[in-house]
């Protein structure tokens, strides 16, 4: 049994893999960012080019244009997070 003092001095208790998991976290969601704005910058400067190339499937121009949009954002999260772990390490 642990008394009041021991209790509250091991609830404060921060490990190193916490910390670690908290900027890992944190890492990740700055990663997301970058890679949806960077996205998002490159998507609008080619959307005519985009909307020409799918204006042929004509019903299915926002789907065409949502899934380039998508493929843009997680190959720029894959290459954000890709430099930032070779910077890294």
């Amino acid at each position: 049994m642990t008394t009041p003092t021991n209790a509250e001095a091991e609830s404060h208790h921060h490990s190193t893999r916490e910390i670690e998991s908290r900027e890992s976290a944190v890492w990740r969601l700055l990663e997301c960012l970058v890679g949806g704005v960077a996205a998002g910058i490159v998507f609008l400067l080619s959307l005519p080019m985009l909307a020409d190339i799918a204006r042929p499937l004509q019903s299915l121009l926002p789907t065409g244009l949502l899934f380039a949009f998508l493929f843009v954002w997680l190959f720029l999260w894959l290459l954000t997070a890709a430099s930032h772990e070779r910077v890294v390490t």
